[in-house]
């Protein structure tokens, strides 16, 4: 249940989904005319299948609560497009006897995972993660991200990886007092959304010299953040070229910028605390602009 400007980039990366092995079909409402149509001009080869009346949208639940009967939205010059029926953003990946394993439903307007943010939430798997070591002294860190590429209201996975010499360890979140725990942060920006950081358990021990159990990481680690494009609804000009003005760099790539801080340990001494910068770009992936002929935009039965 993706928009289908969306679907060129799953089917891109159909052979991840593929080695992970499932199969791939989309849903929405649109007539079978217009997804005829669709599939004819990008190529899509797998199954793209009409729910015209909605059904199985309202059977799963993702049906958007905020359209009535006859609702429409004005979302680019070419006219009014009719959205009673439409479906959230969803992803539902289905074990073969048909049950439901895992889901992803956004409420967020044009918010999409990629291929290899699907298979990492759902499945556990590191499809297609790219790495960046980064200068960081004798505590080794690396930079990832599930995708090399994105576009507005894309959902990616990035994340933070550290390699802890043996006989060191660092403080976790938790730590409090004079230990400074692990911190990562993110610079703000207009154009992208940064969930909070989800941190590996710690164990807890006790050093000779502290008076209480404290959060302690060995060995490697690694910590990851939901980080979300920003969309654009109006799909016209003006906006797209507000969108590159404010939020790629001059080489036209998404750049993301933060920080990580820590303190490594022993249980005799510490290293002076250190901050890493962090940097990801991205490939930007424009907005596909081309829709459907209006003599093929849906019409409602209702």
């Amino acid at each position: 249940m993706y928009c289908k400007g969306q679907l060129g980039e799953l089917q891109r990366d159909l052979p991840l989904l593929k080695r992970a092995g499932l199969g791939l079909a989309a849903i929405s409402y649109d007539s079978r005319a217009a997804l005829r149509d669709f599939a004819l001009r990008k190529g899509i080869v797998f199954p793209l299948l009409s729910d015209h009346e909605s059904d199985v949208i309202r059977a799963y639940g993702v049906a958007d609560r905020r359209y009535h009967k006859g609702a429409q939205l004005d979302v680019d010059s070419s006219g009014e497009v009719p959205v009673y029926g439409l479906a959230y953003a969803s992803v539902f990946v289905l074990n073969p006897n048909g049950t439901v394993r895992w889901r992803f439903v956004s409420e967020h307007e044009e918010v999409r995972l990629t291929v290899s943010s699907i298979l990492q939430r759902s499945l556990g798997q590191l499809a297609n993660q790219s790495r960046t070591p980064l200068e960081s002294g004798w505590i080794q860190v690396e930079i990832t991200a599930s995708d090399t590429s994105a576009g507005m209201g894309t959902s990616l996975t990035i994340g933070v990886e550290l390699r802890i010499p043996r006989g060191w360890h660092i403080y976790g979140p938790q730590a409090g007092g004079d230990y400074r725990g692990i911190a990562w942060r993110m610079d703000s920006s207009q154009c992208s959304i940064v969930s909070d950081t989800e941190y590996p358990e710690p164990s807890w021990e006790q050093p000779a010299f502290a008076d209480a159990k404290l959060p302690v990481y060995e060995g490697n680690i690694r910590l990851t953040r939901e980080f979300v494009i920003r969309p654009m609804i109006s799909d016209t000009r003006t906006a797209a070229d507000r969108f590159r003005k404010a939020c790629l760099d001059s080489d036209s790539r998404f750049p993301a910028s933060g920080s990580l801080a820590f303190q490594a340990c022993t249980d005799r001494e510490c290293s002076p605390p250190q901050s890493v910068p962090l940097r990801w770009t991205f490939a930007f992936t424009p907005p596909d602009r081309e829709r459907v002929p209006i003599e093929l935009w849906r019409a409602f039965e209702h």
